[in-house]
């Protein structure tokens, strides 16, 4: 029983990790985009 404890925790802390690091990526790559977008409008705006 203590083995599948230790298993099941173990499990549960490297599944965690994924999801963090997932994540962490994904909201680098929306705030990028974020980013670039508003830049871009920003410019057009001064242009125009």
């Amino acid at each position: 029983m203590n083995i599948e404890n230790e298993m099941t925790a173990r499990f549960n802390k490297t599944e965690k990790v994924d999801i963090n690091d997932s994540l962490s990526v994904e909201l680098d790559f929306f705030f990028d985009n974020v980013m670039d977008t508003v830049v871009n409008y920003f410019k057009e705006e001064v242009a125009v």
